[in-house]
């Protein structure tokens, strides 16, 4: 029986090392999407700036609006 559990192991960690390579290749490609992402938003940033003002003052009042949303919920809740 002890045999058997050390084969199982063996394949486990066989497993987890495939599973470890394969996060880490998505992990790179994640990050290097993320970058390329970033470089756009920066260009898009530089060519319109005050789209991308308008469009920052939008997302934040979104954010605070259901910040605020959630505050409130949470306080009735008392």
């Amino acid at each position: 029986m002890a045999k058997k559990g050390n084969k199982t192991q063996k394949g486990f960690e066989e497993k987890a090392q495939v599973f470890k390579q394969e996060a880490k290749k998505n992990l790179a490609k994640a990050q290097k999407n993320l970058k390329m992402a970033e470089q756009k938003v920066e260009l898009y940033m530089k060519k319109n700036p005050a789209k991308a003002a308008a469009i920052a003052a939008g997302i934040g009042a979104v954010v605070g609006a259901g910040i605020a949303a959630l505050i409130k919920v949470k306080g009735r809740k008392k």
